[in-house]
């Protein structure tokens, strides 16, 4: 071996190693900035190196190609917005099977022998049949599966750009025989790959077959995936851009290429079975199209009075002169998608000048950062995080420990019980706080089964129910310096119209999302159909922090994908609607869009619901939307308006109800 080679095939290691490092750092919060250089730098050595051990540094064509697409991806990312990173990642996903198509495509055409009408194969099994003869070669295969993979992925992503950006139908779109037709057109791609090594065909007849059957596939294959599953479907597509990439990696003899493409491939099938989890999604039913969640079984039922519970009136009294407080979020928080509201305690606690800290068990959660995620949705900062396991309480001297959803993850006897089965695992030592309020479905033991004695302590208190419920009562004790809240003619008059309605069209928006408040208009929605009335969700293509969002935010909550409307297909329908509630929206809805010639949003498509009998707005203010104009919809005759946050304001509704 050359001196060459040696210096190639080590770097290409320490490159591998790169890479991997880097993405293992980007796992967590503190490391993920330097993890993305890390890999970064990785690909830049990536490159030059291919570039030396060819010598292609000469090439003025290649270098020229390369600048171009320097500049125009370094203009792309001051350009991008964040709200549409998904359909970038969609479409960088898809340039890298394209890259890989074309990497096999051409390497056929130049081995191809014209006059012969055979491919030249630099690498055959088994290596003792003639040239042109030999049943299966190594190259062909993977040539081929590079070319019908890549092209897969190229269209499949195309048409998940399409559904995210609101340009396709976002809804699943089922062809007839449509299982039928993904069967064919797969087996089809494929048996092109066994035409090519017998060479029956002429190659190119075969390459075009390839590309063409390979790319209707990718397109069948993605439309029937509704628009709140396109991220799983992104992450399965990155994880076969990995394989294209790793087949033309064989097919040129490149390791470089053969080991990046298998990390990206790894990668991305471990996102796609996170995240299948994390969604409580089978992978198998997104790409059959059975998009519909089943419900969980998990109860939001909740008690209410007009009175608040003295229970509540201590946790407010001892937070108001708490001065250094401890918030412990754990599954019980994910279950009742309560972090919005444990940033609004946070908010309130700070205006009233407390320190106010966050921490997290490793384990807590459905997945690991599972819990980061939620927390960094309700715009909670990452540096109000603290190392849960490196915490010393004792030393920190919290007044209170907010304790949310958790149990074993806060259980002395972990710490003080020989022989449970959670004896040994590191706890954060909540009880070593002045005063702990747990806000705990109940006081039943966690999934260790041990019994927790932290609830019987004289210096806790136990707030139990639905987390969420209880945290935004808190909240409401607190704002309110206690004081009752008055129930206000308009939440009387929004109640009536509800009760007697029968088709209903609720419209979420982003102020649903910044309250996550999705779990109470679920329940709303359950409360309506008991009462005999139909329900159905229109979601404007743009609505939320980015597409599809909103369809996300209510499958968490069990909404079924039946039940949401796109635009187009529903607005015929506002006209006979009873009633429109709008929980968070205003752009979307504002019918300056329609009628007032030279504003920013004149000509955009909008949720027509100001041609229902009774509208009612669940805002936070009347204030116009990002585009600033006014909404003439909340002077209307037949709106009722419910300010303010809107998880109060529907939870109000369901009270009434």
């Amino acid at each position: 071996m050359m001196t060459k080679d040696i210096i190639y095939y080590a770097i290409c290691c320490i490159v591998v190693i790169g890479n991997l490092v880097g993405i293992a750092m980007m796992s967590k919060v503190k490391t993920a900035v330097s993890g993305n250089k890390i890999g970064i730098v990785s690909i830049l050595i990536a490159i030059a190196l291919t570039l030396w051990y060819n010598n292609m540094m000469a090439f003025i064509l290649l270098m020229s190609v390369m600048l171009i697409g320097l500049a125009a991806s370094a203009w792309w990312s001051t350009k991008i917005k964040m709200i549409a990173m998904p359909q970038m990642v969609a479409l960088l996903n898809g340039f890298g099977g394209a890259a890989s198509a074309i990497v096999g495509g051409v390497f056929l055409y130049n081995h191809y022998d014209f006059n012969r009408g055979i491919i030249q194969r630099g690498f055959y099994w088994p290596p003792d049949i003639p040239l042109g003869n030999q049943p299966m070669a190594f190259t062909d295969i993977t040539s081929g599966i590079a070319i019908a993979v890549g092209m897969i992925t190229l269209f499949g992503s195309l048409v998940a750009v399409g559904k995210l950006s609101g340009k396709l139908n976002q809804k699943p779109v089922i062809l007839p025989c449509h299982q039928l037709i993904t069967t064919v057109l797969l087996i089809f791609s494929f048996a092109m790959i066994g035409v090519l090594v017998w060479n029956v065909l002429e190659l190119w007849l075969v390459l075009t077959l390839i590309f063409v059957i390979s790319s209707v596939f990718g397109v069948v294959f993605a439309i029937r995936i509704g628009g709140a599953d396109m991220p799983i479907t992104i992450s399965l597509l990155n994880s076969m851009t990995g394989i294209a990439l790793a087949a033309a990696g064989m097919s040129v003899e490149d390791p470089l290429l053969i080991a990046v493409g298998g990390i990206i491939g790894a990668a991305g099938l471990l996102l796609t079975q996170i995240m299948c989890r994390g969604m409580n999604r089978s992978l198998f039913d997104i790409l059959l199209g059975k998009t519909t969640v089943a419900a969980s079984g998990i109860s939001g039922k909740t008690t209410s009075s007009d009175k608040s519970d003295p229970k509540m009136l201590k946790a407010a009294t001892i937070l108001k002169e708490a001065k250094k407080v401890l918030i412990i979020p754990g599954y019980g928080m994910a279950v009742s998608q309560s972090q919005g509201s444990l940033k609004s305690l946070s908010d309130i606690l700070e205006d009233n000048s407390t320190v106010v800290d966050f921490t997290i068990h490793p384990v807590a959660g459905r997945t690991a950062g599972h819990m980061n995620v939620l927390l960094a949705d309700a715009d909670i900062p990452y540096e109000k995080l603290r190392d849960a396991l490196d915490l010393d309480m004792e030393q920190e001297q919290y007044d209170v420990a907010v304790v949310v959803g958790a149990n074993d993850v806060i259980n002395p006897a972990a710490r003080d019980a020989n022989g449970t089965a959670i004896y040994g695992l590191p706890i954060i030592a909540a009880d070593k706080a002045k005063h702990i309020i747990i806000f705990n479905l109940d006081t039943k033991p966690g999934h260790a089964g041990v019994e927790n004695p932290l609830y019987k302590k004289e210096n806790v208190t136990l707030l139990l129910g639905n987390a969420s419920d209880s945290v935004n009562e808190l909240n409401n004790v607190l704002s309110d310096s206690g004081k009752e809240r008055d129930a206000s003619e308009e939440a009387e008059r929004a109640s009536e119209v509800l009760s007697e309605a029968k088709k209903i069209i609720i419209i979420p928006g982003y102020g649903m999302a910044l309250a996550q408040a999705q779990g109470l208009v679920k329940e709303l929605t359950d409360k309506l159909e008991k009462k005999g009335a139909t329900v159905d969700f229109a979601v404007h293509p743009v609505a939320g922090r980015m597409p599809g969002h909103m369809n996300v935010l209510l499958a968490e909550v069990d909404v079924s994908y039946n039940k949401l409307r796109e635009m187009n297909d529903i607005n015929p329908e506002f006209e006979s609607c009873d009633v429109v509630v709008i929980v968070g929206a205003n752009d979307v809805v504002n019918p300056a869009a329609r009628d007032a010639v030279g504003t920013p949003i004149y000509g955009m498509p909008i949720l027509s619901a100001d041609e229902a009998k009774h509208v009612i707005v669940c805002n936070y203010d009347t204030k116009p939307g990002y585009a600033g104009v006014d909404n003439p919809l909340y002077e209307s005759k037949n709106a009722t308006l419910l300010l303010g946050d809107a998880a109060k304001t529907v939870k109000d509704l369901i009270v009434r109800l």
